[in-house]
């Protein structure tokens, strides 16, 4: 069905019963611009209306005139109730890829023994296919941290360098602080910009084990900045934390984020499950209406109605 986005404008239609007498004495009085003149032929136009070509002249003007104020109105077409998209989030991934993530103690769909990393880059890849609309980075920890895909909608991309990771990628220790920090960093510039700030997801098997930073001192860091921390524990439970160093259970909880215990193939799978639930509720509507704007069309119909006048106007004066 056909709306408007000023149907105030509208009124000015009123108009039209009040432009129409005169326009009709206008065109009908006019004289020719050729005029045959004889004693005997008289001209007795009293009370005679527009004729033949005069009341196509006012019918088109009237059309144009129509059609232009509904232009201004700003018709658009509602068309049928659609779905609404979930709005696109950022999403950080921070990943361990520290020769620890060899160990093979998980199980696979087929029972059999793999490595965490393995695992991990299945649980990733399921994890992006339950988010199609989002933007991902990727940060990699191993010795030290780094960007290794900036953030991105190629899911594609994304997928590659998943599967390039390794064990051992680029060092033989677990600079865990050092990654919250540099990912926490990134998220707080992008805070002060004015940005919605991503997620912050950290998938590892939860030992620090070198790097200029600590997790404790990156936990002051995140609850500073007001960052909520995801933790993705790959290690089996009895796996304790570095001396001094906080579990990632406490990082995610006192950071306000939550902790997944991620011991096996099915937890590390439903790791989705556990974000969704720290997502805003949307209580808006789920549907929305398609809208297309018809202000083209009517000032076409407009400008064609003027064009059609122009011509029925010349061809009445010769």
């Amino acid at each position: 069905m056909i709306g408007f986005d000023s149907p105030w404008v509208l009124l000015l239609l009123a108009a039209l019963p009040l432009v129409y007498p005169a326009w009709s004495r206008r065109v009908r009085d006019r004289p020719p611009s050729r005029l045959l003149r004889h004693p005997a032929l008289g001209r007795d136009t009293d009370g005679a209306g527009p004729r033949g070509g005069q009341r196509w002249l006012l019918a088109a003007l009237l059309v144009a005139l129509t059609a232009l104020i509904t232009a201004l109105a700003r018709p658009v077409w509602v068309g049928e109730s659609v779905d609404r998209q979930a709005p696109a989030r950022s999403i950080v991934l921070l990943v361990d890829a520290s020769p620890s993530m060899s160990t093979r103690d998980f199980r696979d769909a087929a029972d059999q023994p793999v490595s965490r990393m393995e695992m991990m880059r299945e649980a990733l890849e399921a994890f992006i296919d339950e988010h199609p609309q989002d933007r991902f980075s990727l940060m990699v920890v191993t010795d030290s941290a780094g960007t290794v895909v900036p953030e991105t909608d190629d899911h594609d991309a994304l997928r590659f360098w998943i599967e390039q990771l390794e064990p051992g990628l680029d060092g033989s220790a677990t600079a865990l602080g050092d990654g919250l920090a540099v990912a926490m960093e990134s998220i707080a510039e992008r805070r002060e910009r004015g940005e919605a700030p991503p997620q912050l997801l950290v998938w590892t098997d939860g030992v620090n084990t070198g790097g200029e930073m600590s997790p404790a001192e990156a936990l002051t860091l995140a609850r500073a900045e007001n960052i909520e921390l995801f933790t993705i524990n790959l290690a089996p439970k009895d796996t304790e934390p570095a001396d001094g160093d906080p579990t990632l259970e406490d990082l995610a909880r006192l950071s306000g984020g939550e902790a997944i215990a991620a011991g096996d193939r099915e937890a590390l799978l439903a790791v989705t499950e556990v974000i969704e639930r720290h997502e805003p509720e949307n209580d808006g509507a789920e549907t929305r209406r398609e809208r297309e704007s018809l202000l083209v069309w009517f000032l076409a119909l407009g400008l064609v109605a003027l064009l059609v006048a122009q011509i029925l106007n010349i061809r009445l004066a010769a």
